[in-house]
């Protein structure tokens, strides 16, 4: 289609995995005790953030090989996806749904490809392609890295149809923890060691994106189905999936005057969806609960692509660890995806009466099947003829005039690229095939706080999702030149929202929402999140020159309780603590020297459903801690318990000769009083 000097990733087709691949539509409150020496797995992926310096992480990944104690290596998913880690920190994707073997399963092989990586990091503000290596610097092709799971969670399949009995395989890619960014060479170089842990029982704090065509839709169970198409995919099906109405008495439930929220043919304790209310935007209308799954209704199977997000509620059953997928918000139609335009994602950082600069451009050939991420920042023009849409809020009246300078986006038009490899998209949607579309993606603002008043808050703007506030150029976001957003006082419009009470002038404040119209400032910005420091996630990330002398005394304690980071260690490289666009370096905390600050498991989180709150003994829960060691090239061990981590840990300290740590991350959030970091995850790469 066109010369690039980036390799394109095309979007490649491969033939499903097993030769007995049944096609299962996950409602989940329907029972088939048939014993068919299968059951079902749900894999899901998610990234943890590397603190900061990626624009693009994008990779293959290619298969997961699961390992059974009577089946030995067993081929779970052998679809090969596009993905990008950087798109994937604040959510996970279904991947796949597939039949797995009866077996009780204890490791798993995951393979990545980077044969065609496309990976950018931020210098000075802007994307750079960078030159992406191994341990050796030699040239990168695929990486094969075995994960142990959790002794106490191994992957118990079960024979059946049911997906009461489903298995979760959620994968995470740790990218503080798989990467090592060299700035010092021009481009910058990424030495890569991808770090993978599995759990299963998945971190449900986030929603899960599950992609792919219409199969049909149920008024009366007010369910819809989709053929799973995960990622860039245009081509493959792997598996097939229901979503679920959340907050109809019909979605699956039947009345039960013990527990009203009971699914069909379960035990009483069971439950559904809770009662909310979903949003479904189509082709750029919105609409609410019931009316959502009508309009799909009327829409054609096969061609109408959807991508809900959803949470993921457990049946609760002595053996159940699978259940429904409940719909938060969908998208589905033209502005979604269609094959007569392309899709482009990044920043605004300025605009030009109807011309947005757009940084950090994916570009996504739908037709061609190509996905390629660009350095260059793109060109895309808007229209009276465009729509106009807001992810996750049925915000009526938006237009092209919604489009300003700080917002995240999706776009679709038609594209074109330049000689020097800048994508042009004209979204004026004046043709027949050119829908025209914008969406408004949750956008997250960063800085100290000038003034809190009812309604709104002033603050001094220092980064824009990952992004310095010098790249952005504000001229014409105001009503006139001289109320155009200004760094320094960045107005804020908070209505009703829940403002935590500590913050405090000239403390750090992060805002999520949407930017200001164009043209009609202030405010700046209409925030749908106010967060201080103690609740914003949080990643710790520590890193060490190259020794094997670096062993038990990267830690200035290790116990049970936590561990604390010896900032003594002369061979410790950097150690910082990523809230958000926020950087605190450890050398920099008012702690004892050398002991800063305190690292702490977090507790797992209760199952909570509507009127019932369940315990760990009746039900893994919705969050299990995870905690792991190793590397990509001799293995990596998770644990659920932070003691049992401690132990093995101590083991690798101990064995001849002694492991040396490579790395340290922690995600979690960080509490500045107490000097304590409360991790969720915890990964030591040996």
């Amino acid at each position: 289609m066109h010369s690039s000097v980036i390799s394109p990733i095309r979007k490649r087709a491969a033939a499903l995995i097993f030769a007995l691949v049944f096609s299962v539509v996950v409602a989940a409150c329907h029972n088939n005790n048939l014993d068919s020496g299968f059951g079902i797995g749900f894999t899901t992926v998610t990234a943890q953030p590397g603190g900061g310096p990626f624009a693009a992480y994008m990779v293959t990944i290619d298969s997961v090989v699961l390992t059974g104690l009577v089946n030995g290596p067993v081929t779970v998913v052998d679809i090969p996806e596009i993905v990008d880690f950087t798109k994937l920190t604040n959510i996970s994707e279904l991947w796949d749904s597939a039949s797995i073997p009866t077996d009780t399963y204890t490791q798993a092989t995951i393979t990545i490809d980077y044969t065609s990586a496309n990976i950018a990091v931020l210098v000075n503000g802007a994307p750079q392609q960078a030159t992406v290596v191994d341990s050796s610097g030699a040239a990168v092709t695929q990486i094969s890295v075995t994960v142990n799971l959790d002794p106490v969670n191994y992957a118990y399949v079960l024979p059946t149809f049911a997906t009461t009995a489903a298995i979760r395989l959620a994968i995470n890619f740790d990218l503080g923890a798989s990467n090592l960014v060299d700035f010092s060479t021009n481009p910058a170089t990424v030495t890569v060691a991808p770090y993978f842990t599995i759990a299963t029982s998945a971190s449900d704090q986030k929603l899960i994106a599950i992609r792919g065509p219409l199969v049909n839709t149920s008024l009366t169970e007010q369910t819809y189905s989709i053929f799973v198409r995960p990622f860039f995919d245009e081509v493959n099906t792997a598996g097939s999936v229901t979503m679920f109405n959340s907050g109809s008495p019909t979605s699956g439930c039947v009345a039960n005057p013990a527990n009203p929220n009971a699914p069909q043919g379960s035990v009483p304790q069971g439950t559904c969806c809770p009662p909310t209310t979903p949003l479904y935007t189509i082709s750029g209308t919105a609409y609410t609960g019931a009316a959502g799954i009508t309009q799909l209704s009327q829409l054609s199977a096969g061609s109408t692509m959807t991508e809900a997000f959803t949470t993921f509620v457990p049946q609760v059953t002595p053996s159940a660890t699978a259940g429904f997928f409940c719909t938060v918000y969908m998208l589905g139609g033209s502005t979604l995806e269609d094959f007569f335009t392309d899709g482009v994602e990044g920043d605004v950082i300025a605009r030009n009466g109807n011309t947005l600069t757009v940084r950090g451009p994916t570009l996504d050939e739908t037709a061609n099947e190509i996905v390629e991420f660009f350095p260059a920042d793109a060109q895309i023009t808007l229209g009276t003829g465009t729509i106009v849409t807001q992810d996750a809020t049925a915000n009526v009246g938006l237009n092209y005039k919604s489009v300003s300078v700080g917002q995240h986006i999706i776009a679709r038009g038609i594209a074109s690229l330049s000689a020097a490899n800048v994508v042009t998209l004209d979204s004026t949607g004046t043709s027949s095939t050119d829908t025209g579309s914008v969406r408004l993606i949750s956008t997250e603002m960063f800085g100290s706080l000038v003034s809190n008043n009812s309604g709104s808050l002033e603050m001094n703007l220092q980064g824009i999702n990952q992004y310095p506030t010098s790249a952005y150029n504000f001229a014409g976001t105001g009503t006139s030149a001289a109320t155009d957003a200004v760094l320094a006082s960045y107005m804020v419009d908070t209505g009703s929202l829940a403002v935590p009470t500590d913050l405090t002038v000239g403390g750090p404040v992060w805002v999520d929402g949407v930017v200001g119209p164009f043209g009609s400032a202030p405010p700046d910005f209409i925030a749908t999140v106010v967060e201080d420091e103690v609740s914003h996630p949080a990643t710790l990330i520590v890193t060490y020159v190259n020794s094997a002398t670096n062993n038990a005394t990267a830690f200035a304690t290790l116990n049970d309780d936590g561990f604390s980071i010896n900032l003594g260690n002369s061979l410790l490289a950097s150690a910082q603590i990523h809230v958000g666009a926020e950087v605190i370096d450890l050398s920099s905390l008012p702690a004892t020297p050398q002991i800063m600050p305190q690292i702490v498991p977090a507790p797992p989180a209760p199952i909570t459903v509507p009127s019932l709150t369940l315990t760990p003994a009746q039900l893994p829960p919705t969050f299990l801690p995870l905690f792991s060691l190793g590397s990509s090239a001799n293995g990596i061990s998770c644990y659920n318990l932070f003691n049992k981590f401690v132990f093995f840990l101590n083991q690798q300290f101990a064995a001849a000769p002694p492991a040396s740590v490579a790395a340290i991350t922690a995600h979690g959030t960080y509490n500045r009083a107490t000097n304590t970091f409360t991790a969720a995850t915890i990964n030591v790469v040996l």
